[in-house]
């Protein structure tokens, strides 16, 4: 009986290896969206701690300049807000493609074992058909045998 080889294991290999990187792809593209929502997380925190600043700036009274001074700082926050749900927007459309790029390639890895899968059932099966033969050889034989040696003993 000889053994099974598939005769696509290259490609078997290549597919494998294209849905790990295509994996890793996915793993670090998430890693950064969580990256950007920390950011803008603390960004966030940083526009709630400043709303509480400015009350309690405009509570105790100020002059016109820290006003203004605390709202410039108060803007730069908001357009670094801005500036991290467009780094969000990014990451999220960086992480839909490596999404879809993976299952693209667990889709091509899968088409090359299913193909293995049928390769390797046509080879049991012919598989079973030779050891079948060699047993109806056998049991020929030994019917033969059997036969031949019940006319001989007829014979004497």
């Amino acid at each position: 009986m000889k053994a099974f080889r598939f005769t696509l294991e290259a490609v078997r290999t290549l597919r494998q290896r294209q849905e790990r990187e295509a994996l890793e792809d996915y793993i670090r593209a998430l890693l950064d969206r969580q990256q950007v929502l920390q950011l803008l997380e603390a960004v966030d925190q940083s526009i709630a701690r400043d709303f509480a600043q400015m009350r309690q700036l405009r509570a105790g009274g100020c002059t016109g300049a820290q006003a203004a001074q605390a709202q410039n700082y108060h803007c730069s926050l908001e357009m670094m807000r801005d500036n991290r749900l467009a780094d969000l927007g990014d990451a999220e459309r960086r992480v839909n493609e490596a999404s879809k790029a993976m299952l693209a390639a667990r889709r091509q890895r899968e088409m090359v074992e299913v193909y293995r899968e049928k390769q390797q059932a046509v080879h049991q099966r012919l598989e079973w058909r030779e050891e079948q033969k060699i047993m109806d050889e056998f049991a020929i034989r030994r019917v033969t045998a059997l036969s031949s040696a019940r006319t001989d003993s007829y014979h004497d």
